[in-house]
């Protein structure tokens, strides 16, 4: 098979919220797709300002990470893009995904004093002040820019594909989830096509009102579609992965985001990048060999048993 480019997939632009307050020039920043860098990752260029977001493999620690720097990368670099010889960054995100920026999820970012916090930040794909005028079908909405161009959004009845689990969690790679049904909420329950893996949105996810956050989870107990919250009924928070819905909403989980997975005993949980890429009869076979290549680029094995599930059931979707 022929291996997927990291800029398979890439959004033509990303417009920035939540940066902290010494750093408020990047909300509402757009940041125009340039070209790629040496692995292949999409780099983008702010308008009328000299900042760029790109991913670096490693800028002198060892950590792959997204960057929001002040200097443009080298695209004929390996590692330490911005030629500084350390890891000095208006913001930072550590992620081994390159195909493209986190949508959502924790950035490093340097605030007021020069300390770094923790930030939550959104990158909305594809945002423009052009004039769009927008078509909504029973499975997706297409929004057409004045110059022509099409984007579309998720939809909250497609089938999506999971992409990007670290290697303890591998056998979800490559799973399809259809709606199987709603949560009391309203939120859609996805079930993973001839095996019991779930989706779903929990106000509460271990019932005692311990945990303020509500959250998208990764499940493997079926949850229930009447009870307001701990939905799967064990009175504890377990589960695959989750992510924190406050600012990505209830209507389906988001097709990329840093989502908090098990990984194993010896690295515990960590911040994965994962996607839910919606698939048809028509492309699902392209995308399960996409996310299976990428597996293989960044060294996970992709001859598992649930992926060969998943495989064989498209052929016969």
């Amino acid at each position: 098979a022929t291996l997927a480019s990291a800029s398979d997939g890439a959004h033509w632009m990303y417009t920035l919220s939540g940066a902290c307050e010494a750093q408020e020039d990047l909300n509402g920043m757009p940041f125009v797709k340039q070209g790629n860098t040496l692995s292949g990752a999409p780099y983008y260029k702010a308008l009328r300002a000299e900042k760029y977001l790109y991913h670096d493999p490693d800028c002198q620690d060892g950590t792959p990470r997204w960057v929001l720097d002040v200097k443009k990368p080298d695209v004929n670099k390996t590692h330490d893009l911005d030629g500084d010889f350390s890891c000095d960054h208006i913001g930072s995100m550590n992620s081994q995904y390159t195909f493209h920026p986190p949508t959502v999820g924790e950035w490093t970012m340097r605030c007021d004093g020069g300390v770094y916090k923790q930030q939550f930040v959104l990158m909305v794909e594809g945002t423009s002040t052009m004039t769009e005028t927008t078509t909504t079908t029973a499975k997706s909405t297409t929004t057409t820019s004045r110059n022509g161009g099409n984007r579309t959004t998720s939809s909250t009845k497609a089938s999506l594909m999971l992409g990007g689990a670290c290697m303890y969690k591998r056998a979800l790679n490559g799973l399809i989830f259809d709606v199987e049904r709603t949560a009391a909420d309203g939120s859609p329950i996805y079930k993973a096509r001839g095996v019991d893996e779930y989706i779903y949105h929990d106000a509460d996810c271990d019932g005692a009102g311990s945990v303020t956050a509500t959250r998208w989870l990764f499940d493997n107990s079926k949850p229930s579609s009447t009870a307001a919250n701990d939905l799967d009924g064990d009175g504890k928070c377990s589960y695959h992965a989750r992510l924190d819905s406050a600012l990505v909403g209830t209507s389906r989980p988001p097709a990329s985001a840093e989502w908090s997975m098990y990984c194993g005993e010896s690295l515990g949980w960590m911040s994965v990048g994962l996607t839910l890429d919606e698939v048809s009869g028509g492309d699902a076979k392209a995308k399960h060999d996409l996310i299976i290549n990428s597996a293989a680029r960044h060294g996970i094995a992709a001859a598992v048993a649930a992926v060969s599930l998943a495989a064989a059931q498209l052929l016969v979707a």
